[in-house]
């Protein structure tokens, strides 16, 4: 069973591009609809290419995670690209902007995905969550199965690995979150701190809605037009959110100016908002307290001379992108040590995943030790309950070493081979795992033995459930 992934993101395709497709894919039936499209398509003898299936769609990537069945092994990938062409353009030629990774090309770029090391920002944690989503979805549509199952699994906890055990995530580089960690470093506690933003722009929006996630209760927005303040409060913030922020009139902004923590200016003004003189006095009245302001306007809103007060700190875009490029650089070396994390977790999965492959070998060389020994004991031992006591224990205690080869050896590279040899040595009759009447992989009865006899004997082979 092959592992493909075929997508496409921010690093292969246009945004129009990305577009055509996450459009198709916006509702949770259009992608149930994707998903059945592709689970059927067949070969020329109505054999079905994939087994399972895990859509995954953001605005920067869309990506279909699948396994193939037992009989397409790598060949599906091309038929199963061209198909998804035609479905989101009606054109086999855009099948170019599409990337495509099978088996462990496929889990190392997952097991990136994951850990956001593929991501436009590196060590952002949004894209984890998207996983989540997604997995979760295809195993309602009863989309994924075992493989895929324990794909994501490992997935996610390369994730955690990685960001527990690196600091990839772990420095702001966006403005408004940078915002955020400056004020906690200033103020280690922030909860009771007021804060005021002055203007309405598109960051002060995201700058607000990182302090309601830490907690600030205390925020203040105005703008020039206060109706326009009201408008922004309304249509950006949720029922929950609205309840920490208070709008008040431009007028008043100046005379509270004192009770302020922290000021955020994002206005349009071509002048100073906040002056030299306008500050100064202020740090009297505050009796010292550090007041953090944060200029994110271009042109600039707050007076670069205010720098110079004792105990305010001032920030400018400038300031924060030096920090961000900083942060940037630290997150992208510690991504050289996260993508080893993700080789190590990679290599796990694709031995779990190759050790299957030998699982019919050890049912036909357990068969064939429980053939020789029932034929020699059943001339010296009447009692079958005890002669059957006594093949499985002397088959456990015989085959306990040579199942532990077998499955290392069909991890290693030459492990088809491997396999072979080793029926031919032992002359094994082949025992697969069947297929029903819709080519669909199933546990056969030899195989449903020997998965049950090896839990019963508490052995750490494990079967395709």
């Amino acid at each position: 069973m092959d592992i493909l992934i075929i997508g496409l993101s921010h690093k292969s395709a246009e945004i129009h591009e990305r577009e055509s497709v996450s459009k198709k894919l916006l509702s949770l039936e259009s992608r149930k609809d994707f998903t059945n499209e592709l689970l059927a398509v067949k070969d020329e003898f109505g054999r079905p290419f994939i087994k399972e299936i895990v859509v995954l769609t953001t605005c920067n990537r869309s990506e279909f995670i699948m396994s193939l069945s037992s009989w397409a092994p790598g060949k599906g990938g091309h038929v199963v690209k061209n198909y998804v062409a035609k479905y989101f353009f009606g054109d086999a030629a855009k099948e170019d902007i599409f990337y495509m990774y099978l088996n462990e090309g496929a889990v190392k770029h997952l097991f990136c995905v994951a850990s956001s090391l593929d991501s436009m920002i590196v060590g952002e944690p949004q894209i984890l969550g998207q996983l989540k989503v997604a997995y979760n979805e295809a195993c309602g549509l009863k989309a994924s199965g075992q493989l895929l199952n324990k794909l994501f699994h490992k997935a996610f906890n390369c994730a955690k690995t990685v960001r527990t055990e690196t600091k990839v995530a772990a420095s702001p580089v966006s403005v408004s979150y940078a915002a955020v960690e400056l004020s906690k470093k200033i103020f280690n506690v922030l909860e009771e701190k007021k804060v005021l933003f002055l203007g309405t722009g598109e960051m002060g929006k995201l700058t607000v809605k990182h302090f309601i996630k830490y907690g600030l209760k205390n925020i203040y927005i105005t703008n020039r037009t206060k109706e326009k303040a009201l408008r922004f409060v309304e249509e950006s913030f949720g029922v929950a959110e609205k309840e920490q922020l208070n709008v008040i009139d431009f007028s008043e902004y100046y005379k509270l100016l004192p009770n302020f923590d922290i000021v955020l200016c994002s206005t349009g003004s071509e002048d100073y908002v906040l002056k030299y003189e306008d500050i100064k006095p202020l740090i009297k009245i505050r009796k010292q307290r550090p007041l953090f302001l944060i200029d994110i306007s271009m042109p600039r809103n707050i007076d670069p001379e205010i720098n110079k007060i004792p105990n305010v700190y001032l920030f400018d875009i400038d300031d924060i992108g030096r920090m961000i490029e900083n942060n940037m650089e630290i997150r992208n070396q510690e991504a050289e040590e996260a993508k080893k994390l993700v080789d190590i977790a990679a290599k796990e999965f694709m031995d779990w995943k190759e050790s299957l492959n030998a699982v019919p070998v050890i049912i036909s060389l357990r068969n064939k030790i429980k053939d020789i020994l029932e034929t020699e004991l059943s001339m010296h031992i009447g009692d079958k309950n005890e002669k059957d006591l006594i093949i499985n224990s002397l088959t456990n205690k015989i085959l306990h070493e040579p199942t532990m080869l077998i499955k290392k050896s069909s991890s290693e590279t030459d492990g088809v081979n491997s396999l072979k040899a080793i029926k031919a040595l032992f002359n094994l009759d082949s025992i697969d795992l069947t297929e029903d009447e819709n080519g669909i992989e199933k546990e056969n009865e030899a195989a449903r033995k020997y998965r049950l006899e090896a839990a019963d004997n508490k052995t750490k082979i494990k079967l395709v459930k």
